[in-house]
């Protein structure tokens, strides 16, 4: 077999972009419900991200956090938020998101994807950007997508939620 031929078989391999490793302790995901003026965090991130800027064909994203590490700083409330009445953690541990594409946008870069909240899947769009090893994104779902309190019962602009995130990688 040739040098060339050689060559062409490990072609597969330089373009395929490597999986980053998130810096766990120091990511960051907020969310912030507009009506109520609720705002909190999750912690228990983990992903796994191939990311190539080059060629976005070959980015993807799939992660998941424990939704029983939801945390407004009120007890009371975050108790009622991993029952039953919402999030359900006993039964739907975690909240999870797959992308289906990732695009060039006008200030950064747009990921659609699927997200699952206790059961239900649902398409999202996520902006983000990506400088000095960090990703630093958002945007805004409608809860009355997902089976969780009484959202599904009100108008999709009255259950707003703005999910932000800082996730360092290494």
């Amino acid at each position: 077999m040739s040098l060339f031929s050689y060559a062409f078989l490990l072609l597969p391999f330089f373009n395929t972009p490597a999986e980053l490793k998130i810096k766990s302790e120091e990511v960051k995901i907020s969310w912030h419900e507009i009506a109520k003026d609720h705002k909190g965090t999750f912690s228990g991130f983990e992903a796994t991200i191939l990311f190539d800027a080059d060629d976005l064909t070959n980015s993807s994203v799939t992660g998941k956090v424990d939704a029983s590490t939801i945390n407004t700083e009120n007890e009371k409330r975050d108790e009622h938020l991993k029952s039953a009445d919402f999030f359900e953690v006993k039964k739907y541990p975690e909240l999870t998101f797959k992308s289906t594409s990732i695009t060039a946008g006008e200030d950064g870069f747009v990921m659609k994807g699927l997200m699952n909240i206790k059961g239900t899947e649902h398409e999202e769009t996520i902006t983000f950007g990506f400088q000095n090893n960090i990703f630093s994104g958002n945007s805004t779902i409608q809860m009355s997508s997902y089976p969780i309190g009484s959202y599904p019962t009100k108008k999709p602009a009255d259950t707003e939620v703005k999910i932000s995130f800082h996730i360092p990688v290494g």
